[in-house]
């Protein structure tokens, strides 16, 4: 009886150690995170499932770091992964990644830290465009797009 305890939890630990049971490893290889979607003002960057993203103007391009506090992220979620290697679909922008500040990473374009609009609910929705003159989608070269386009 001992012996087989034994051997199970030696199973059991090498299968943790293997990652072969699910959610047990963290994601470090490629991911495509984000892909583009066609909205009322073109072209945007938006995450896998087709939401759309945002920068934040009050952010500093290219610091590592996120200026968004708790109460921002709380309308403002951050565009979040568990990949070291994040990647996109149809996006020319360079795609990485910073400390996410619940852990994990939050993704980047072109160095700008991204974020979700709490009020765009259904893919494609971009509510938060112009929003405070601060919150703007981004073109798939990773621009900002000013137009509002509702």
């Amino acid at each position: 009886m001992r012996f087989s305890r034994r051997v199970s939890l030696l199973a059991f630990i090498a299968a943790i150690a293997a990652g072969a049971l699910s959610g047990c490893a963290a994601d470090t290889g490629p991911k495509t995170v984000l892909t583009t979607v066609k909205t009322s003002v073109g072209e945007t960057v938006a995450d896998a499932d087709g939401r759309a993203v945002y920068l934040y103007s009050e952010d500093e391009q290219g610091s590592g770091k996120s200026s968004c506090d708790a109460a921002c992220l709380a309308s403002w979620p951050a565009v979040t992964t568990d990949s070291t290697d994040p990647q996109g679909t149809g996006i020319d922008a360079k795609i990485g990644e910073i400390p996410a500040p619940g852990g994990g990473y939050q993704l980047t374009l072109n160095g700008w830290p991204l974020y979700y609009f709490d009020g765009d609910t259904v893919p494609k929705t971009i509510k938060g465009q112009g929003i405070g003159g601060v919150w703007w989608l981004l073109t798939p070269a990773g621009d900002r797009i000013t137009d509002i386009g509702r």
